[in-house]
Parts: structure tokens; sequence; C-alpha cells
């Protein structure tokens, strides 16, 4: 356990390199950009095109797939041809498609050419993460890693608050409009990313394709990195709840407004901006140990307290308690990541974790949509068995502590 005297509250923050502040900026910028028009998406293809909801959904899926292989595919990219090339091309193009998705709508395209496009809007989406991730592991030492990544949280909760509301706006004009604005918010971003130069060389010599036998001398040398990566992929399955599960519920079940439920998600997004600074420096004191035991703890609690819950504030309770676990959760497990892969081979670690973290995120809505069916009407026991999985995270986590005490102890964080 880390003893070290406490800093400042935002010391942390104000101590890391501005480049970290500037690929926050275009985190947010990024996020900004999707978050604009991709919720609004479905509501276009149900009114607009009448789309079956398979139909949408089947495109979300695969949507979700491609984008969990593409992370594995952007780090790969990243060791090798270097951080920003990978971050900056990524922005270009998903400029460009958000642009031809914009006409795709405009010029009342197939409904096969939209999928293809958004599928294509997936992939280069997830492009730009790991290379990102990557870069903060270059630009901060071990010790400023969780303030690091606390930043990034921060920059996508700010973008996920900023780009609903204009789109809403947007959205009572013009539905391809609002990809062109999200074109246009995306070059941004690559400009501002562009000014963000690799720290270390794009050649990277000791970087082996990934084969079998790599594979293999991977888990072998590094057991407690892979053993991290599925505990990664249960935990997102659990997270995401809170995006899927708990719309639908909210809306059926408690018939909450949708600007209620809007409104709980801006709790959300506010409370991260408010609590991510104590957050990094609650993680700072105490260690790795109890960010990955403390955060499945309060998710737990949270989803038990939404089985109580008959009100929106009843529910906007839970979802403080609910952000109170991610802001400690969420940077700590990319830090972990980060101390845990191979250093030679960082874009890899983290296309690896990305890879992981979106079979998680496609994964749970299903998941959750699974017991959502099954115990709808019974409020406290539906919830109980999604926290009853938390939990299992949780422990999963505490079993891994203990396995690798000697590692995890080791985080300077």
């Amino acid at each position: 356990m880390n003893q070290e005297q406490p800093r400042p509250l935002f010391a942390s923050y104000l101590s890391l390199d501005g480049r970290i502040w500037v690929l926050a900026v275009a985190r947010m910028i990024n996020t900004m950009g999707f978050s604009l028009v991709m919720p609004f998406m479905t509501m276009y293809l149900v009114e607009s095109r009448h789309l079956a909801g398979k139909v949408y959904g089947a495109m979300y899926l695969a949507m979700g797939i491609v984008a969990a292989m593409s992370q594995a595919v952007s780090g790969e990219l990243a060791d090798r041809f270097g951080r920003r090339r990978v971050m900056v091309s990524a922005l270009c193009l998903r400029a460009l498609n958000m642009a031809a998705l914009g006409m795709a709508v405009l010029h009342v395209a197939p409904v096969h050419v939209l999928g293809i496009l958004l599928v294509i809007n997936g992939f280069l989406r997830a492009q730009f993460e790991p290379a990102a991730s990557a870069q903060v592991t270059d630009l901060s030492p071990a010790g400023s890693r969780v303030a690091a990544f606390g930043l990034q949280r921060i920059g996508i909760n700010v973008g996920w608050a900023i780009g609903p509301a204009l789109g809403g706006a947007l959205a009572h004009y013009s539905y391809g409009g609002m990809f062109l604005v999200a074109a246009v918010v995306t070059f941004l971003a690559a400009a501002a990313v562009f000014r963000v130069k690799d720290v270390t060389s794009a050649s990277r010599p000791g970087t082996e394709p990934i084969t079998k036998g790599a594979w293999r001398r991977a888990l072998a040398e590094n057991p407690a990195f892979f053993l991290y990566l599925t505990l990664v992929l249960l935990g997102s399955i659990m997270t995401v709840q809170l995006y899927s599960t708990m719309s639908v519920y909210a809306r059926t079940e408690l018939q909450l407004s949708r600007a209620e439920i809007g409104s709980l998600y801006f709790v959300n997004g506010v409370l991260v901006v408010c609590f991510q600074a104590p957050a990094v420096a609650l993680i700072q004191r105490f260690g790795a140990r109890m960010s990955l035991l403390m955060g499945p703890a309060l998710y737990t609690m949270a989803y038990v307290g939404m089985g109580f819950a008959e009100s929106f504030r009843a529910m906007a309770l839970s979802i403080a308690i609910l952000t109170a676990g991610e802001v400690v959760f969420s940077p700590a497990l990319s830090d972990m990541a980060a101390h845990l892969g191979d250093p030679q081979k960082m874009g890899r670690a983290f296309g690896l974790f990305g890879l992981m973290q979106q079979l998680g995120l496609s994964l749970g809505p299903y998941v959750g949509g699974v017991v959502y069916d099954r115990y709808r009407h019974e409020h406290v026991l539906m919830w109980s068995v999604i926290a009853a999985g938390m939990s299992i995270v949780g422990l999963g986590y505490a079993a891994f502590v203990r396995r690798f005490r000697a590692v995890v102890s080791q985080a300077r964080i």
C-alpha cells in the first residue's frame, strides 16, 4: 500500500505533460462527434427508414465486433508505424466516413449502404483508442499514469455531455446535416493530435507478428496480463449495463420520461468530471489493489440500489454511487494494462486491452437483455442478478490481486 503524503487535489493533473492535455481534448472532440450523431441514428433508421429492430440491432452488433478487431489491429500498427500516424489517419478517414454518411442520409441511400458505412465508422473510431492510450503511456511517468488516464476519461465524458445536446438541436433540422457537422469536428480532433509527436521511435524491430507461437510465448512469459484481460472482458459485460439495460428498464418499468433518462446520463457525465480528481488522489494514496476491489463493489451496490429505486431521484442516487465506482475503476484499469503489458509493445498491449473491452461492450447488451426479458417485472431480483455478476467480477479481481500480489504492488500509481 502506497503511504506517500497526499498531493493537492489537482496537482496530478497540472503536472502532466501538455501533450496529454491535447490528447484529452482530442478525445473530447472525437467523442463529441460520435455522440452528436450515433444516438440519433437508431431513431432515423426506425422513424424515417422503418427498419425492424433486429435489422438495426444486427448493424450495431456487426459494428461492435468489427470495432473490437480494429483495436487489436490498431495496436499493432501503432507499434510498427508510430502512434501519431495511426491516430491522425484514423481521425481523417473517419471524418470522410462521417461526411459520406451525411450524404447517404441526405440522398436516401439504400439501407445496406448505411449499414456498410456504419461498420466502417466503428472500425475507424476504434483505431484511435489503442494508439492514443499507448501515447499517453509514453508521455506519462509511471506515478502519473492514473491522473493521465483520468484526464482522458474526463475528456470523453465532456464529449458525451456536449454531443447529444448539440445533436438533439441539429436533428430538429436535418439528420444528414448532423453527420456533416461531426465530420468537421473530427477533422479538428485530427488537427489537434497532429501536434503530438511520438516519444518513441516508430521502428520497433523487436515487435514480432502475432502468430500461434508468439501467443504461446507471450502467455508463458506474462500470464498475469492475459488473466487480467479475461477479467477486463467480464467486467465490461457488467459495466455496460448502465448504458443498455438501465435505459430500457427506466423507460418501461419505472415509466421515466426520455428527458429524465437523459438527465440520468447527464448526472453520470457531470459527476465523472467532479469525482475524477478526488478519485485519482485516492488511488494514488492507497494503490492499485484498492481500485480493483472498490470499483466492482461500488458498481454492485449501485445495481442493487436500482432494484429498489422507484423514482427518478432514487435512480439518480444509484447512478451517483455507480459513478463513484467508475472513476475509481476505469483509469486504474488502463494504468494496470500499461503496467502489465510489454513496454516494448505497448501498442499491442492496449490493442488487446481494447479488444477485450469492446467485446465485453458488444456482448453486454445481449446478457442484460436476457436478464431483462426473464425478470423485468421482478425489479429487485433482476438487478440482484446483474449485481451478482458484478460481484463475481470483483471476486475475480480479488483473486487476481492475491495471485499476483508482487506484480500488482509494483504498480506505481
